[in-house]
């Protein structure tokens, strides 16, 4: 297995409702992150965006980074102060090293 060089930071970020004191639900991203995680970065190819059955309109990235149990679809990654979907979790074969993270532009910004 080759190692990626994880130089980049990125935090996480996971959207949640609360209800304020009249009822009303609001939503709030909460920081799963304290302080940044180190992260290899690479943009996809356009081989690869066929092959994900995307299209080009949308900047897609993939992100991996060290094992974590907590990630899910409804997790968020702020990279260079923009937020990226996550549209695929790949856990590389089972292994508990790293995880991928295939991920898109968010459309709130």
């Amino acid at each position: 297995m080759v190692k990626k060089l994880k130089d980049k930071k990125i935090e996480l970020f996971e959207t949640r409702y609360i209800t304020d004191d009249i009822g009303n639900e609001i939503e709030e991203l909460v920081n799963l992150t304290p302080t940044p995680i180190w992260a290899y970065f690479r943009q996809l190819s356009g081989n690869e965006y066929y092959a994900a059955a995307s299209t080009q309109t949308t900047e897609e990235v993939v992100f991996t980074i060290n094992w974590r149990n907590d990630i899910t679809t409804r997790v968020q990654v702020k990279f260079k102060g923009k937020l990226y979907d996550i549209t695929r979790i790949d856990p590389f074969e089972g292994y508990k090293s790293d995880i991928n993270l295939y991920c898109k532009l968010s459309p709130r910004q």
